[in-house]
């Protein structure tokens, strides 16, 4: 199976996804951003399969200017069709004059 990173926003400071994980084995998640910098903030809230969202145990594995790599620290809890994961990705926010 595989890990389903499906976009919600694609703004240019702020991305929005959510994760779907149809298999145990599925346990990295690779969430392209293009933002075009590493972003400050990288939220991760449970959504849709609240069960396998937590027994999943995601975590934000590494952070660079191009994607955020998730990492599910238990292989269980997965094999469901719906979003468990949503990440909300946001650059620092800068005030222009």
């Amino acid at each position: 199976m595989a890990v389903t990173v499906t976009p919600v926003l694609a703004g240019a400071s702020r991305h929005i996804a959510t994760i779907v994980a149809t298999a145990d084995g599925d346990v990295i998640a690779v969430v392209p951003h293009g933002l075009g910098a590493a972003p400050l903030s990288v939220v991760l809230t449970m959504d849709g399969d609240l069960i396998a969202a937590r027994s999943s145990l995601w975590g934000v594995d590494s952070i660079d200017a191009t994607n955020v790599v998730l990492n599910a620290t238990a292989a269980v809890g997965s094999g469901s069709t719906e979003p468990q994961l949503r990440v909300d990705i946001a650059l620092p926010h800068s005030i222009v004059r």
